[in-house]
């Protein structure tokens, strides 16, 4: 069930009625009932194995408490039990066809035979969200931060909650757990507070993101038809589409719960006005960057180790989060240039230091974080070709290819040669312009800039007033119009398709 739907709408309405028309008691009934309906509307099958995780968690965390008190060697080995089983149910969905190919392709340069077959395996949506929340559970049991949740269905809530399970944000127990046994009365500034969020979620996905889609696929899905002016358009706008979606994702996600009563975590804090790629991260899919420091790069060592081990920690956890990201060639390098631009960034800290104050920069700090956060932008939209290109060739000819073209087109438009211009930027085809038909690509272009202005503006007042809601202060009539606009907006400007949400392939 999409979100960016009708049928969402309805359920979603039908949820808030009835959890705050029934007892207190019932509730965690009824929401349990709804993410089973919500996660197994689009393939039931998957019920069962969300059903096996929440299992192996569940017993885990009893276990745990059981018998692995104090870190004991039986905690371990029931600690490693459980994660290994999700693991493996992960590894088996997701990467198996992946390290298939690889020791196929090891067999064929060593001179082996290797009988490699691809298997038809169908990825369940949000088996890689619902897993690291699981996992994230069982260690902190483990570690004696949260006590394990004897309430078998509270904690199956805990799993199959519907605003957030199929693209997180990726909770914490003791964040989201305790809030499962809490009354929530029926607040109308925390539902009207929830709703704006949704419609703001929805202006981002349906309004942006599926717009810029369009342009993205076209040229993406066909590199080597474009030059290297489209090939820096689809990068940009994929830029913003990956943002728009996923954060869409994330702003619906956060206003449902809040309309439930329910607080989740913060997920994107304008990534895009980071003066720094360590910074970006801070601000970037927060609950997965947050995981990935909290269970893999701490107990690596995180900071606690000398230099060069640090650096190594954070180009191996890079590079788990690019192949957690896609079993591809393609994701892992995401992960490693990501990793590598903070690795850099550390090692050239005092030589970039020096050199803004050789050129004035230092002078102007307003003008010097301005180039800080474009280079960051640009590093970023860089990194984000690997993750969109359909293989790791297309991600290298479009790397390669950025810049064919562009010289001669800033020749031919300094010049004054219209002719030349027009032919080198003419990408009709079959009646098509960029996915656009030809008689709507224009109105179509314009929305979708003005809607990115929208979203820049509302972003950087956002960031300058430290995170107040932009129109929080305003006049109520003021208030009301400013909503009543954004709704107009999603209703006549939306692009109300089968687009999916980026991340729930992930």
């Amino acid at each position: 069930m999409a979100f960016i739907s009708i049928q969402f709408v309805v359920f979603f309405m039908t949820v808030a009625v009835l959890y705050y028309a029934v007892p207190h008691r019932f509730r965690w009934g009824l929401l349990l009932c709804s993410g089973l309906v919500f996660y197994g509307s689009s393939a039931p099958w998957c019920l069962l194995l969300l059903a096996a995780v929440t299992v192996i968690a569940y017993a885990g965390g009893v276990a745990l408490e059981r018998y692995g008190e104090g870190k004991t060697r039986t905690g371990k080995i029931i600690l490693a039990a459980a994660i290994t089983l999700l693991l493996g149910i992960l590894g088996g969905f997701k990467y198996l066809n992946f390290f298939n190919s690889v020791i196929s392709d090891v067999a064929v340069l060593a001179g082996l035979k290797y009988p490699a077959q691809v298997l038809n395996i169908i990825l369940p949506l949000g088996i890689s969200f619902y897993i690291f929340q699981a996992i994230a559970y069982l260690v902190d049991v483990y570690r004696g931060t949260y006590e394990a949740e004897r309430h078998f269905g509270i904690f199956a809530v805990y799993q199959s909650f519907f605003p957030q399970i199929l693209a997180g944000p990726i909770p914490r127990p003791s964040q989201l757990l305790p809030q499962f046994r809490e009354e929530h009365g029926l607040d109308p500034d925390s539902v009207a507070e929830g709703l704006k969020r949704m419609a703001w979620g929805f202006f981002k996905k349906a309004v942006i993101a599926d717009r810029a889609a369009i342009i993205v696929n076209a040229v993406f899905d066909h590199p080597h038809e474009y030059s290297g002016i489209y090939l820096i358009l689809a990068m940009l706008l994929f830029t913003l589409q990956i943002y728009c979606d996923f954060s869409g994702y994330s702003d619906i996600a956060i206003g449902a719960g809040r309309v439930l009563g329910f607080r989740l975590m913060e997920n994107f804090r304008r990534p895009y006005m980071s003066m720094s790629m360590t910074e970006f991260w801070r601000r970037w899919h927060i609950s997965l960057s947050t995981w990935f420091r909290d269970y893999l790069y701490i107990p690596l060592g995180g900071n606690r180790v000398r230099p060069v081990r640090r650096q190594l920690n954070l180009l191996i956890t890079f590079l788990m989060s690019g192949l957690w990201h896609g079993a591809g060639w393609n994701f892992i390098v995401w992960g490693a240039l990501h990793g590598l631009f903070i690795v850099i960034g550390i090692w050239t800290a005092r030589v970039r230091d020096v050199a803004a104050r050789v050129l004035g920069l230092k002078r102007f700090p307003a003008l010097h974080d301005r180039c800080r956060q474009a280079v960051t932008f640009l590093l970023a939209a860089f990194a984000w070709i690997f993750f969109r290109a359909n293989s790791l060739g297309d991600a290298v000819y479009i790397v390669t290819h950025l810049g064919s073209g562009v010289g001669s087109l800033i020749a031919n438009i300094v010049a004054g040669n219209r002719a030349a211009v027009r032919a080198a930027t003419d990408i009709s085809r079959n009646g098509m312009t960029l996915g656009f038909a030809k008689e709507s690509y224009n109105p179509e272009m314009l929305i979708l800039v003005v809607a990115i202005l929208v979203l820049w503006l509302v972003d950087a007042v956002e960031e300058r007033s430290g995170n107040a809601p932009v129109v929080s202060s305003k006049p109520s009539l003021v208030r009301l119009g400013l909503y009543y606009l954004l709704v107009c907006c999603i209703i006549f400007f939306g692009m109300f398709s089968s687009q999916q949400f980026i991340y729930f392939r992930f």
